[in-house]
């Protein structure tokens, strides 16, 4: 799971009264930082997720975590959403990255000849954390259609395989009047002319470059290899706001000087691969998009137009419209 996920459950306790440190003494981390850390294992989620139900004692956790669940802070992957072509096609991006964003449950498409069907599969987990991880996918399903829509993500229906609750207020809220319990199987329906709505900020060529970085990610693993690796990796997923090197030996485990030794054996420093992130992504969004250069700035967390200009005049000798004219 994205560390942005855990980050935002955390908020939702917050605001329920629920104690942080009681969350992670519970789950036997050492603090916030390892919560949140890109590195926990699906079992160690589980144990954190399974915890916050039973600390906060709210049926409607996993709604309302869902419906805080924001595209545009997760990173690479939250790229790879809003340039996606149409909301089908985002829903497929879904399942494609499925074990990286909710890795103890299964996603899956089921095609019938009026409507798609999207079910959740996590037989294997206990009924109150089926129940939690559901409603947190399908309420995250509808916020993201909303924001990339901006509007109200149209769906048919939604069942779900349990029984109801005695307030079902907040799930018509979410998802409508029609909701059905005790169904064979948790599945979302959704209409096809629907899922051909396009999505406004949609671009094939950025979408590319981020599927491509999202499938590098899963591909290298959390994981093992290189430090070096693993601290690129962090980069590539933190979106515009790139970590610190404290805030990244944090998420590994480890002291920032002990990530500064691993570092300085493999040949690298922070800052280095730090700007070799930003040079790579530079690079693909000068000569694979049309954006700005003032959006591409922004998109690599630096403040202004001027100061991006400074930093890829420094990594290149050249400038980004040089680059961006000798590409086209």
């Amino acid at each position: 799971m994205h560390a942005y996920y855990i980050s935002t459950l955390l908020q939702v306790l917050d605001s329920l009264g629920v104690s942080r440190e009681q969350l992670m003494r519970d789950t036997g981390v050492a603090d916030q930082e390892s919560l949140t850390a890109m590195s926990l294992t699906a079992r160690q989620l589980d144990t954190a997720c399974t915890n916050a139900l039973t600390l906060s004692q709210d049926p409607e956790l996993g709604l309302k975590f869902g419906s805080r669940i924001s595209i545009a802070s997760q990173g690479i992957f939250g790229y790879a959403l809003m340039t996606s072509e149409t909301i089908g096609d985002a829903l497929k991006l879904l399942v494609r990255y499925n074990r990286v964003i909710l890795p103890s449950i299964g996603i899956e498409i089921h095609r019938g000849e009026s409507e798609l069907e999207l079910w959740v599969k996590a037989a294997h987990l206990p009924q109150a954390l089926q129940r939690f991880y559901t409603e947190v996918l399908y309420a995250a399903i509808i916020n993201s259609g909303s924001i990339l829509l901006g509007r109200q993500t149209a769906i048919i229906n939604l069942q779900l395989n349990y029984a109801p609750p005695s307030d079902l207020q907040l799930y018509h809220t979410i998802f409508g009047p029609d909701v059905r319990f005790n169904a064979v199987r948790s599945a979302m329906f959704f209409d096809y002319a629907s899922l051909d709505s396009a999505i406004s900020t949609s671009n094939p060529i950025a979408r590319d470059i981020f599927r491509r970085e999202c499938d590098r990610l899963i591909s290298r693993g959390s994981e093992g290899g290189m430090v070096s690796e693993r601290v690129q990796q962090i980069l590539l997923q933190a979106g515009s706001e790139f970590p610190t090197s404290a805030k990244v030996a944090a998420l590994l485990h480890m002291s920032e000087s002990t990530l500064q030794r691993h570092l300085t054996r493999e040949g690298h420093r922070y800052q280095q691969l730090l700007d070799q992130v930003r040079y790579r992504l530079a690079l693909e969004y000068l000569n694979g998009t049309t954006l700005p250069v003032a959006e591409i700035a922004s998109l690599l967390g630096f403040s202004d137009a001027t100061n991006f200009r400074r930093s890829f005049k420094r990594w290149s000798n050249s400038t980004p419209s040089a680059v961006r004219t000798a590409g086209a």
